[in-house]
């Protein structure tokens, strides 16, 4: 259920602000810290709306409201599809969710394929590639890249990564609010 665009943006930075304090799942960055630097990495490095949008959101199922969600030490079991599902409920397009679906099995996928990414995993990150079912087999590897969003997966995966700076300064919540506002509005056909 979707309704005005920039009330829906005003729930979600709302949401990042008040839950977004909270600590990023033993890393030394808060949930909103993670967040706004994953923006700002994709940015920097020439993402599109729908990438930086998503690289901003990617882990908002962690911070989601939903009744009766498994908690782990490494966080939300399944956050990548309770945020997917919540950001297609809000009115984000598919390829957004999409994006934030898939950055999970983003860092499996490169797990996969890359022989050094592993080794640049932080510990909190691979103790979370352990419970999301290790690096990909020959087959997930190929479905994967049948996804037509697969490779702005990998892009926000890699933001993700770097985005764990603490103390790192970019712009703050509020630069993206027309971003997101605007996005809203085309997708209900405002624009």
């Amino acid at each position: 259920m979707t309704s005005d665009p920039a009330t829906t943006a005003d729930r979600v930075l709302n949401l990042f602000n008040a839950a977004g304090q909270t600590e990023y799942h033993g890393e030394q960055v808060s949930q909103l810290e993670h967040a706004l630097q994953a923006a700002h990495l994709a940015g920097e490095d020439g993402g599109d709306e729908q990438e930086i949008i998503a690289a901003l959101l990617h882990d908002i199922g962690h911070i989601w409201p939903v009744e009766g969600r498994q908690v782990t030490s490494v966080g939300v079991v399944e956050h990548d599809e309770v945020g997917a599902q919540a950001l297609r409920e809000l009115g984000f397009s598919d390829d957004v969710a999409d994006i934030v679906s898939g950055h999970v099995a983003a860092k499996r996928y490169l797990v996969a394929t890359d022989k050094d990414y592993a080794s640049k995993l932080s510990d909190v990150s691979v103790e979370s590639l352990r419970l999301q079912g290790g690096p990909m087999s020959a087959g997930e590897v190929q479905d994967f890249t049948r996804s037509p969003n697969w490779q702005s997966m990998v892009r926000v995966r890699t933001w993700d990564d770097r985005a764990k700076t603490p103390g790192a300064n970019v712009p703050g919540l509020e630069s993206y609010r027309e971003l997101i506002t605007a996005h809203l509005s085309r997708q209900q056909g405002g624009d």
